[in-house]
């Protein structure tokens, strides 16, 4: 956790343990469970202030009221309805903050470098000790995207919907992905939230990076490390963390250096 003026820098370190399983072609059943063992996240004193409902600003209390955490366990289901078509539905604790149902369906061609996807959401706010309780807010947000494949790694994306805490508006994107996996990218985003309703940082942005499992393997594997750094995190323009969205796996199985790993999967 970054940026706090009272202590810019909190850390925590634990273990995490994650497991999945795929019963049959196309669903996969999965969940991790993380148990901190040391950090200062929990000793933050600053009270979100937001006159937006809290949809991401009270995120110290997950780090509080929580010892040993269930931080996603879902059944994801993906298919094919129709040719250049492919979809996603994802049901359960989705992240650390939220469960519900969230759907998705993409338009890709092989060769193309265009893809148009949606995106619909329920969700509903995990408690803060993210276990099996829920609070009452329940909301229904969703996503029109445009990706765009500019070459030399420079990808684009413009998503068009509406954010967790009701507000409506659009994030733009810019990505950078390396040819060993590393990828770093910047993006913005602007709501009908008003700056000052808002609160400090006007708007949400920032900038965030991955990198690959295979890289400090040596093995394909299509996992990773992925982070967000932002200047502060409030509740205009938040959106749902649903894992495994459609266009970074897509594009991945119909990449040309892609070994034969998830290729398969779609058949």
């Amino acid at each position: 956790a970054l940026f706090d003026p009272d202590n810019p820098v909190r850390a925590d370190v634990g273990l995490q343990f994650a497991a999945s399983f795929e019963p049959t072609r196309g669903l996969i059943l999965s969940g991790a469970v993380r148990q901190p063992l040391t950090g200062n996240l929990d000793t933050s004193t600053r009270a979100s202030n937001s006159v937006l409902p809290h949809v991401r600003s009270d995120v110290t209390e997950y780090a509080k009221q929580s010892d040993i955490q269930i931080k996603n366990l879902t059944a994801e289901y993906f298919f094919r309805p129709g040719k250049n078509l492919y979809g996603r539905i994802t049901a359960g604790y989705l992240e650390t903050m939220y469960g519900g149902v969230s759907g998705e369906v993409l338009w890709k061609p092989v060769n193309g470098n265009l893809a148009f996807g949606a995106e619909l959401n329920y969700a509903i706010q995990r408690d803060f000790d993210q276990l099996f309780g829920l609070q009452d807010y329940d909301i229904v947000t969703g996503h029109a995207s445009a990706y765009y494949d500019f070459g030399g790694g420079y990808l684009g994306q413009l998503d068009v919907g509406r954010y967790l805490a009701g507000d409506y508006g659009a994030t733009v994107s810019l990505d950078r992905e390396f040819d060993n996996g590393f990828r770093v990218g910047a993006f913005f985003t602007l709501t009908d939230v008003p700056f000052d309703e808002f609160g400090e940082g006007s708007f949400d942005k920032g900038i965030r990076f991955s990198i690959p499992v295979d890289w400090l393997t040596g093995s394909a594997n299509q996992g990773g490390y992925g982070t967000t750094i932002r200047p502060v995190q409030r509740d205009g323009g938040a959106r749902l963390d649903v894992r495994n969205r459609l266009y970074g796996i897509v594009r991945g199985s119909h990449t040309t250096e892609l070994e034969d790993r998830w290729g398969k999967f779609w058949r």
